[in-house]
C-alpha cells in the first residue's frame, strides 16, 4: 500500500471521526434490533402463510388460509372466537383509555396546585406500578372472591346487595377484571401529565388568575392546550397497551367463563403455545398489528398539529 493511500485513509478517518464513533456506539443495538425485531417480523409473516404447528420441517401448505379464517365470513373454518376476543379487547381499551387518562390528568393538575407535599403524594400515587402482575392478580382474586367472604361482596352486603360471582359469571367477569386497572392504572400517565404541566410558565397562571378564580376554566384554557403533546402521547400509549393486554386475563380468569374475558393477545397465545398452531397464531398477530397501526394513525391524524411551544 502506497503512502498516498495511507494518507487518504487517515484523512478519511479524521474527517468522519465523529460519525464513525456514533455508528460504532449504535452498532450493537442496531444488530440486536435487526435480529430480534426486523428478522423476527418477516420470519413471523412467512410463518403466518403456512400451516406451521410443531416444527418448521412439517410445513406442508403455503397460502392465505390463516387470514381467510378471520377476514372471510364464508370460510369453512371462520373464526368467530377471534372477533369475540377483539370486541372484549376494544371494550377494555376504551374503558382504560378514558379512565386512566382522566384520572391521571385530574390528579396531575391537583398535584401542581399543591404548595407543599406534591412529591410525597406523587410517590404515594405511583406505588401501584411497583406491584408485580402476579401479586396484583392474586390480590384481585382475593378482593373479588365469589363467596360472601370476598372483600367486594362484604362491601356490597353493607348496602343489602347479594354476593356476586365476579369471575364465574359472564355478565360480571369483565367488569370485575376492569375495576382494579381502571382505578390504579393511571400512574405512568400521571407522571407524563405532571412533568408536562410543570413545564408551563407560572406567569401564565398568574395572568389567568387576574381574570378568573375558576380552576376548571384555567385548566381548560391554559393547561389543556399546552399539554396537548403529552395528551396525544398518553392516548397512543393507552391504545397500544389496551390492545396488547394479556396479564389480567391470563392470570385471573384464563379468558373465561365462556371466553367472556378472552383478550386477542391471550387467544393468540393459546393458539400458538397451547394448541400448537403457530402459523395461525402468527396470522392473527399480524391482523392485530394492522388494527393497532391503523387506529394509531387515525388517532394521530385526528389530534391535529402539535401544541405550540411556550418558551
Amino acid at each position: 500500500m502506497t503512502t498516498e493511500n495511507l494518507n487518504q485513509k487517515k484523512s478519511f478517518f479524521i474527517k468522519y471521526k465523529k460519525e464513525i464513533k456514533a455508528y460504532s456506539l449504535i452498532a450493537l443495538p442496531l444488530i440486536w434490533w435487526g435480529i430480534f425485531f426486523v428478522f423476527a417480523f418477516f420470519r413471523s409473516f412467512y410463518f403466518s402463510l403456512t400451516d406451521l404447528r410443531f416444527s418448521i420441517d412439517q410445513i406442508s401448505k403455503f397460502s392465505f388460509d390463516n387470514y381467510a379464517r378471520i377476514l372471510n365470513p364464508n370460510h369453512e373454518f371462520f373464526d368467530v372466537t377471534f372477533w369475540k376476543s377483539l370486541k372484549t379487547t376494544m371494550i377494555w381499551t376504551v374503558v382504560m383509555m378514558l379512565g386512566n387518562n382522566v384520572m391521571g390528568l385530574a390528579l396531575a393538575f391537583l398535584l401542581t396546585r399543591l404548595k407543599k407535599g406534591a412529591k410525597f403524594f406523587l410517590g404515594l400515587l405511583f406505588w401501584p406500578t411497583l406491584v408485580s402482575a402476579v401479586v396484583g392478580a392474586d390480590l384481585m382474586k382475593m378482593i373479588f372472591n365469589s363467596s360472601e367472604s370476598g372483600l367486594m361482596n362484604k362491601l356490597l352486603s353493607l348496602f343489602n346487595i347479594s354476593a356476586i360471582s365476579w369471575f364465574d359469571d359472564t355478565q360480571f367477569a369483565l367488569i370485575g377484571l376492569m375495576i382494579t386497572p381502571f382505578l390504579l392504572g393511571f400512574t405512568v400517565k400521571l407522571l407524563i401529565y405532571y412533568a408536562s404541566m410543570l413545564s408551563i410558565p407560572k406567569s401564565y397562571y398568574e395572568a389567568a388568575e387576574l381574570e378568573t378564580k375558576n380552576g376548571f376554566k384555567v385548566f381548560r384554557i391554559i393547561t389543556l392546550p399546552l399539554i396537548k403533546n403529552a395528551l396525544v402521547l398518553n392516548l397512543v400509549l393507552s391504545l397500544i397497551e389496551g390492545f396488547k393486554v394479556l396479564g389480567p386475563m391470563q392470570l385471573v380468569t384464563g379468558g373465561g367463563p365462556d371466553n367472556s374475558t378472552l383478550s386477542t393477545v391471550l387467544y393468540i397465545y393459546q393458539l400458538g403455545f397451547e394448541r400448537s398452531r403457530m402459523g395461525q397464531a402468527s396470522a392473527y398477530a399480524f391482523i392485530l398489528f394492522a388494527i393497532i397501526l391503523i387506529l394509531t394513525l387515525v388517532q394521530l391524524k385526528l389530534s391535529g398539529k402539535e401544541a405550540d411551544t411556550h418558551e
